[in-house]
């Protein structure tokens, strides 16, 4: 059976199963260990269960394993059917410990990034809210907030990243989750980042909603305050919409009106400026649950996302704090 004792024999292997360093899992391991026990207890207590506390069978795991076992999950992205072999569980026991016990615990522990509702956006494409988790209040409220007890933060980057997802089975869900840039069904995510974190991650969307919708929906740039914004030129007319805010974008050519020598070497020059914001997220993507085709619960994609990112803030500050 996989253990961490196991695999701290291999550091080569523990970073490339975990994503983290040794140094790093055993400080997530310390800090976890007290938000973990009160999730528990407060569950044990909860006026609905039925059983005294102390009750029901122990775990088969002690938390390192379980901790690694959830690591191991969001970076490899393998099958629950093997890391029941691995660990010796059965499948719906690994859903339920990383589902409703370690992910909101982690989300609890790590920096993850700001988040806030979207509500609806038109009629067939709502985006779905996430499932409540027990103690969801964020150490820091909004993106606003956060800037202001960050003002070395000078520029920030705006994208948006598509995930693959099976096609639904519902016809108006088919629909509405098939993206045309990317010819498949897909889950967009807003994310606002500096050159190594990831600062706001909006909730997901289906792929079909425009990326300036979601932009406008998401409230982002009345959070930003006086800071250069960095976009893509898919972002057209943003700045009639948005006057009080500094952007930064490549010039789009119109019909008739190819870019000018000046003009190609002005996108060439955003270009080389933006392409911070794809390296945060091709580092969120060596987590293998955001690169793959996902496979779970839309419900819980949300709070998976801000895991990662949460993992990915972590190593990029070296401690647990904004």
């Amino acid at each position: 059976m996989l253990s961490v004792a196991r695999l701290r024999k291999k550091p080569r292997h523990f970073k490339s199963f975990t994503g983290l360093t040794e140094a790093e899992f055993e400080t997530l391991l310390q800090a976890l260990q007290p938000v973990y026990a009160a999730q528990e207890a407060a569950r044990k207590q909860r006026p609905t269960r039925q059983r005294a506390p102390g009750a029901g069978p122990p775990f088969t795991l002690a938390l390192p394993e379980r901790l690694l076992m959830t690591l191991m999950y969001l970076r490899l992205y393998v099958t629950e059917g093997l890391l029941g072999y691995l660990f010796g569980l059965h499948e719906s026991s690994i859903n339920r410990e990383r589902r409703l016990r370690m992910l909101p615990a982690l989300l609890e522990v790590l920096p993850v990034p700001m988040r806030e509702e979207l509500g609806l956006i038109g009629t067939a494409t709502a985006a779905r809210a996430p499932e409540p988790r027990p103690g969801a209040a964020k150490r820091i409220g909004t993106l606003e907030e956060l800037l202001q007890q960050h003002p070395e933060i000078a520029e920030v980057f705006l994208d948006a990243t598509e995930q693959p997802v099976a096609r639904p089975k519902e016809r108006q869900a088919q629909r509405t989750h098939y993206s045309g840039k990317k010819k498949r069904h897909t889950l967009k995510t807003q994310v606002t980042t500096t050159d190594k974190l990831v600062l706001h991650a909006s909730g997901h969307v289906p792929g079909s909603v425009n990326d300036l919708v979601l932009l406008r929906f998401s409230g982002v740039l009345h959070q930003v305050g006086s800071r250069t914004v960095r976009l893509d030129k898919g972002y057209e007319a943003v700045e009639q919409a948005y006057p009080e805010v500094q952007v930064e974008k490549p010039i789009k050519a119109q019909r008739n009106h190819p870019l000018t020598p000046l003009g190609k070497a002005y996108n060439r020059m955003q270009s080389r400026l933006r392409i911070k914001v794809e390296h945060v997220l091709a580092r969120l993507e060596q987590y293998r649950i955001l690169a793959c085709t996902y496979r779970g619960r839309r419900a819980g994609y949300d709070d998976l996302f801000g895991v990662v990112a949460g993992l990915n803030n972590y190593r990029a500050l070296g401690a647990l704090a904004w």
